[in-house]
C-alpha cells in the first residue's frame, strides 16, 4: 500500500471513529421551542391555551390558583409523544422562574394519570406570611395506582426561612432525570453565587415507567399572583 492510500484509509478511519461518537454522543431529542407554535411532538393535558405560549425560543408557560398532579387538578401538562429510548437516559430541563409567589413547582417526570406518575420539583415554599420564596426544595414523588412515596430537602435559602426577592432566584434552573435499569434518579442545577452546582435527589425504582416524560408548572396552594416559567429546552440523551 502506497504511503498516499494509507493515509486515505487513515482519514476515513478517523472520519468514521468521529462519526460514531458523535452519532454515540447526539441527543435522541431536543426542543428549544424554535418558531411560534407548540412541536406536533407533545400533547397538552387539561389544556388551558391562554396560559402558554411558544415565542422568542422559549415556552413561557404561566399557573396560579393551586393545583396538585395526583388530584389532577394541573394545567398544561406537557406530555411527549414521541417514544423514550431504549435503555439509559437522562432527560434535562432548562428554565428561568422568578419565584415570586412561594408556592411555585416547576416539575419534569414520566406521567401517565394523576394516580401513575414520578415526578422532580424544584419548588420554593414560604412558611411565614407575606415571606415570599423563603427557600427552594427539591421535591421528588412516586405515585403508582394513587400510592406515593415522596422526598424532600431543601436546596436553597437556609433553614431560617429568610425573604429572598425575586431577582435573588438563582437561575438559570436545569432539572434533570435519570434513568439507569430500573432506578430513576433526579437533581437541579442552580446558578447559586454565579457557580452553576447540582443539587441530587433520592432515587426510586420504578419496575415500569408509568408514563411518557412531561414537564409543566404549577402552584401548590391557591395565592395571590401569578407564576411565569420560562423553558429553554428539553433535551433526552443517552447514558452509559
Amino acid at each position: 500500500m502506497t504511503l498516499k492510500k494509507l493515509s486515505q484509509h487513515l482519514l476515513l478511519a478517523t472520519a468514521f471513529s468521529l462519526g460514531a461518537a458523535h452519532a454515540a454522543n447526539a441527543a435522541s431529542f431536543v426542543d428549544e421551542f424554535d418558531g411560534g407554535e407548540l412541536a406536533g411532538h407533545w400533547e397538552v393535558l387539561n389544556e388551558d391555551q391562554d396560559s402558554y405560549v411558544v415565542e422568542d425560543g422559549n415556552l413561557l408557560a404561566l399557573a396560579t390558583g393551586g393545583a396538585s398532579l395526583s388530584k389532577g387538578t394541573a394545567s398544561n401538562i406537557f406530555r411527549l409523544k414521541t417514544p423514550l429510548p431504549k435503555g439509559n437516559w437522562v432527560a434535562t430541563m432548562k428554565f428561568r422562574m422568578p419565584y415570586q409567589t412561594g408556592r411555585e413547582a416547576p416539575f419534569l417526570g414520566l406521567y401517565g394519570d394523576k394516580d401513575n406518575f414520578f415526578a422532580a420539583y424544584a419548588n420554593a415554599w414560604s412558611y411565614y406570611e407575606k415571606v415570599r420564596g423563603a427557600r427552594l426544595f427539591s421535591n421528588s414523588t412516586k405515585e403508582i395506582k394513587g400510592k406515593a412515596i415522596y422526598f424532600s430537602n431543601v436546596i436553597w435559602g437556609g433553614a431560617g426561612g429568610k425573604a429572598f426577592t425575586a431577582d435573588d432566584a438563582p437561575n438559570p434552573f436545569i432539572l434533570r432525570v435519570t434513568k439507569t435499569g430500573r432506578n430513576y434518579s433526579a437533581a437541579v442545577q442552580i446558578n447559586e453565587g454565579g457557580e452553576p452546582s447540582w443539587k441530587e435527589f433520592q432515587s426510586v425504582t420504578l419496575l415500569r415507567e408509568p408514563g411518557s416524560l412531561a414537564f409543566g408548572i404549577l402552584q401548590q396552594e391557591k395565592v395571590a399572583g401569578e407564576t411565569p416559567m420560562f423553558v429553554d429546552w428539553i433535551r433526552i440523551d443517552p447514558a452509559n
